[in-house]
């Protein structure tokens, strides 16, 4: 019975966390609309992180809690696992062309850069017994957010025109994020105050941060309580859960034509996710990264294998579809499933 009470906390936690994540993100996108963050650097960030709520709530209670492979499940699988968000983001198209096809931009190219320089970073680092003079912080930790820093920088610089001349045929992008930031995105706002969006974000943030810590607790004991690896379970179930509100909007993206933003959001994500290394550290007063185990450094590099395939299709930009989405994306859904699978066959369960 106790596992059945545990379950359902869990599920009413992911739950929380879906529909606040949402207001969250729409809320966010509202604000910066009326006060134009977006368009400065430290907005970006700032953006980033509220954001990225749910990651940063189970984050802090797991380090909090010294569960170190929670941590390391949610930041490192997680980036695995939102990558896969993208293949349902083409399925919902509903169009005979892949989404590397209409998105078709080299910005995007740089973001996926960026979130395989972190997720190598952190790889390197649960190797490297490297820490930062006089502290307890891993030094891979701090360079891992300057790396994200850095692409961020790198990205808004980019938005702003390459020095390229390239012709992306048949591309329909959709609004870059200027277009964006220009109009209200989400009809429940048009007609609201300043006060009552930033009262809605406050409501949405605290329930998003709960949702958090309650999902890391349940998903903790559950997984110790089915004799899973905590580690696993939330790279796998966690990382899931925190990814659904990308989902739900990510969709609504799509389905308004913004092909580009759709894949910038999980990029943008996904990148910031092992900058939050640092906060861990911090909390727990060690390197969480050298508690990795083998476990970990596969959902890394799995990680950046399956961003690796989107470089390529956005590069490429495959037209054609197979079972409605792109060649890329059907090809990272079947090595996402492989990798779960050859990880239990292996015993790495």
């Amino acid at each position: 019975m106790n596992n059945v009470y545990l379950l359902g906390a869990f599920l009413a936690a992911a739950g929380v966390i879906w529909i606040a994540g949402i207001w969250l993100v729409r809320s966010t996108d509202a604000i910066d609309t009326h006060f134009n963050l977006g368009s400065a650097f430290g907005g970006l960030i700032l953006l980033g992180i509220a954001t990225s709520l749910p990651e940063i709530a189970i984050t802090v209670s797991a380090a909090y809690s010294h569960h170190f492979s929670v941590v390391l499940g949610n930041l490192i699988g997680g980036i695995a696992i939102q990558t896969v968000v993208l293949v349902f983001l083409d399925a919902a198209m509903g169009e005979k062309r892949a989404l590397s096809f209409a998105a078709a931009s080299l910005t995007l190219v740089l973001e996926a850069n960026t979130v395989v320089l972190v997720a190598v970073a952190a790889i390197m680092a649960m190797r490297t017994p490297a820490v930062i003079p006089g502290t307890a912080l891993s030094a891979a930790s701090l360079l891992i957010l300057l790396l994200w820093v850095l692409g961020l920088w790198m990205v808004q610089r980019a938005r702003t025109g390459l020095p390229w001349k390239a012709e992306a045929i048949d591309a329909t992008p959709g609004r870059d994020h200027s277009a964006r930031r220009r109009v209200i995105n989400h009809p429940p706002f048009q007609t609201k105050s300043l006060g009552v969006i930033v009262g809605i974000f406050v409501a949405a943030a605290v329930a998003t941060l709960l949702g958090g810590v309650v999902l890391e607790e349940a998903g903790t004991r559950l997984a110790e309580s089915f004799g899973l690896a905590t580690g696993l379970f939330a790279a796998t179930f966690m990382a899931a859960a925190t990814a659904l509100p990308e989902l739900s909007t990510g969709i609504a993206s799509v389905r308004k034509g913004d092909y580009r933003l759709a894949f910038s959001d999980i990029f943008g994500g996904n990148a910031f996710m092992p900058a939050l290394f640092l906060v861990a550290d911090l909390i727990a007063g060690k390197s969480v990264l050298l508690t990795a185990n083998q476990n970990d450094m596969w959902f890394a590099a799995l990680g950046v294998l399956l961003t690796g395939i989107y470089i390529i299709g956005l590069i490429v930009r495959p037209r054609r579809t197979f079972f409605r989405v792109g060649p890329d994306s059907l090809l990272v859904l079947i090595l996402y499933i492989a990798g779960i699978v050859v990880l239990f066959l292996s015993r790495g369960l």
